[in-house]
């Protein structure tokens, strides 16, 4: 995986731009250019002018993870780390990444959020565009592989816990046989089907009988790997 420094510098060169130019134009000094390039420097808190200058945006500069959603534009959302940007970031929205604690035989979850500094930054225009409540937004990271290739281990989704009604089609966050899923459903005259995207996977089937062992949790409103 390649490094903060490697990825501006790639960027950087792909438009043709000295160290100085970039730096005139995100508005930083040459030197905080320099370092980040070198691997002294693993932040900056002008992170967002760098990737609009560069048409990336601010989590792909820092962390790798490129937006995998249709709607949103280059710059409209963004990873950071508190301590790496100012408090004045304007018309932008912070959601932080989420754990899910479940309780055993109960069905029932607990969101705790991620012990770290790490969140999700999205522009409060793009967030009214798509209908979306701050509130009612967790990120978390996906894993394994049975939604491959539409998600990979370790990408992150943007949910909707707000947003339970089921949809053929949708992607959710489910619990079922107390187990959590990120998954495909679909409403049968049976019942709902869960559907992996990897052929390995088979689908599975909530019918009458297991229903009180189902229960969704927010609906995939964003993704990103």
């Amino acid at each position: 995986m390649t490094t903060f420094g490697e990825r501006l510098t790639k960027l950087r060169e792909g438009k043709n731009l000295s160290q100085a130019k970039l730096a005139k134009m995100a508005g930083v000094p040459q030197s905080t250019i320099a370092q980040i390039e070198t691997g002294r420097n693993k932040s900056t808190k002008k992170i967002i002018e760098l990737a609009e200058v560069l048409d990336t945006t601010p989590n792909y500069l820092l962390n790798g993870v490129k937006d995998l959603s249709v709607v949103p534009s280059s710059s409209e959302i963004g990873s950071y780390s508190d301590k790496n940007i100012s408090n004045s970031i304007g018309a932008y929205v912070k959601i932080p990444y989420y754990d899910i604690s479940l309780s055993a035989g109960m069905g029932n979850a607990t969101w705790i959020v991620r012990d770290t500094h790490d969140k999700l930054l999205f522009r409060e225009s793009w967030l009214q565009r798509k209908g979306l409540d701050e509130s009612s937004l967790k990120a978390m990271y996906v894993r394994g592989e049975s939604m491959e290739p539409l998600l990979y281990d370790m990408d992150t989704i943007l949910l909707n816990i707000n947003d339970l009604e089921i949809v053929d089609g949708g992607v959710y966050a489910i619990i079922y046989k107390n187990r959590l899923y990120i998954k495909e459903l679909r409403n049968t005259e049976n019942g709902i089907d869960i559907i992996s995207y990897h052929r390995d996977y088979e689908t599975m089937h909530v019918t009458q009988e297991t229903y009180d062992q189902f229960k969704v949790l927010g609906k995939m409103v964003w993704r990103g790997g």
